[in-house]
This record gives structure tokens, C-alpha cells and sequence, in this order.
């Protein structure tokens, strides 16, 4: 399956000059890559509430937009997307350094070293990737115990004395409480309110005090929980 590569700059031309270098280099190193461009930072959240990238090649100066912002963002909804930066100034912030990219690339690019960070982005893709359908937890359903992979899982809603697992293949109820599944679950999960959990990536937005789910469902974000729900969504912590 092709690697899915993202260019988000706010000058079209550079994206379809950046565009056919990737292509060149994946032509040349028998990558297997698909690309899309985005101008803006907004257009690329928009795309990755419903889609999917692997790589994002996102360039600091986005006019109206900081792209070390967008990347603090992206570092918390999607913690397994790989991020390099792009900048047109030798001088890097210590704050970029803060969001975790994986690097970055000085405008106009050595094709050498655009080379050798894409071999390197796509080796930690792949490692992401196999991670997360090796990462499963064990699960007490009807008695028996079962093996799930946490890639899997949408959400979870407490339901009387169970909790009810979603998964995209079917629903599991187990005795487990919301804050001991969370706390195997790890960070790519959220506690939304008293009785529901949900995985960060099945989120496509959050309006005003509402959680909505890519499936459609909504979930109303709890007081106690509002606080942590938008540090790790927004990437920073917002006034309540």
C-alpha cells in the first residue's frame, strides 16, 4: 500500500515543484508514495479528519498561519503522523524543535538531503505502522479472554456495571472500569466525560463543548475533563 505524503505550503507552485521531487526520488528508490498539497493548515486537519497521511512535509511560514503551531496541533490528534519541517531561513526556532519533527528541510532544497530525509520519514512510517497492529490488549468478553488491537478500538461507553467496547468489527462488553482501560489504553485515547472514552484519531472536530465523532456521533465533554480534552486536542492548554 502506497505511503501517503503530504505538502502543505501556501504557494502553489512549491507544492507541485516539492510534488515532483518526492515522485523523482520515489521513482528512483522504488518508493511506493502518493501525494497531496495543501495550502494551508486548516485544509490539512480538514483532510486528516477523514483521511489519512503518513508524512507531512509542512512549511513554518503559512502566511496567516504558524506551521509550528499546526504541528503542535498535529502532534497531539495524530501522534503517529511523521512531520518535517520546511523553511525558507537557515535560523531554526528552539521552539519547532519542541513539537516533535522528525526534521527539516532549508528552501531551495539540496535534492541529496530531500533524498535522505524521505528514506528516513517512510523507515519511521513503516515502524509506526507496525507497532500499531502489533499493540494489543487482553479484554475479559462472555467469560473468555480476547485480544484486541487498540488500532481498532473507537470508543467506549460506560453502560451500568460495563463498559462497552466499539471497534470497527464489533462491540465488547466487559467489567473493566473507564479509568483502568484508559490507563492500558495509553495517549492515543481520550476520557470525554464520566462514561465515555474515545480514540484521539476518531475525532473529526470539537464545537464549543461538543465532541464529534467521524462516525457522526457527538459526546458532550464533561467539566472535569474539559481542561485535558483541549490541552491534548489543540496540542496547548485554552482557557476553560
Amino acid at each position: 500500500m502506497a505511503y501517503q505524503i503530504g505538502l502543505c505550503d501556501d504557494e502553489e507552485y512549491q507544492i507541485k515543484l516539492n510534488g515532483l521531487y518526492l515522485r523523482e526520488i520515489a521513482s528512483k528508490k522504488d518508493f511506493d508514495i502518493e501525494c497531496h498539497g495543501f495550502k494551508s493548515g486548516k485544509q490539512v486537519l480538514k483532510y486528516l479528519s477523514v483521511k489519512h497521511l503518513d508524512v507531512l512535509f509542512l512549511d513554518i511560514d503559512l502566511g496567516d498561519e504558524s506551521g509550528i503551531e499546526i504541528a503542535a496541533q498535529l502532534a497531539a490528534r495524530y501522534p503517529e503522523l511523521v512531520v518535517i519541517f520546511v523553511t525558507g531561513h537557515r535560523e531554526f526556532t528552539g521552539e519547532a524543535f519542541e513539537v516533535e519533527a522528525m526534521g527539516y528541510l532549508v528552501k531551495p532544497f539540496d535534492i541529496k538531503k530531500m533524498e535522505s530525509i524521505l528514506s528516513k520519514a517512510l523507515l519511521q512510517a513503516s515502524a509506526v505502522k507496525r507497532s500499531q497492529e502489533d499493540k494489543e490488549i487482553v479484554i475479559t468478553d462472555e467469560n473468555l479472554k480476547k485480544k484486541i488491537n487498540i488500532g481498532d478500538i473507537m470508543y467506549i461507553q460506560r453502560q451500568q456495571s460495563k463498559s462497552i467496547i466499539y471497534t470497527k468489527q464489533r462491540t465488547y462488553n466487559v467489567y473493566e472500569t473507564l479509568t483502568s482501560l484508559c490507563e492500558r489504553l495509553g495517549e492515543g485515547f481520550l476520557r470525554i466525560n464520566q462514561g465515555e472514552v474515545t480514540s484521539v484519531k476518531e475525532i473529526r472536530e470539537i464545537r464549543g463543548n461538543v465532541v464529534v465523532l467521524k462516525n457522526g456521533e457527538e459526546m458532550s465533554i464533561g467539566r472535569t475533563y474539559r481542561k485535558e480534552v483541549m490541552a491534548k486536542y489543540f496540542g496547548k492548554e485554552t482557557n476553560s
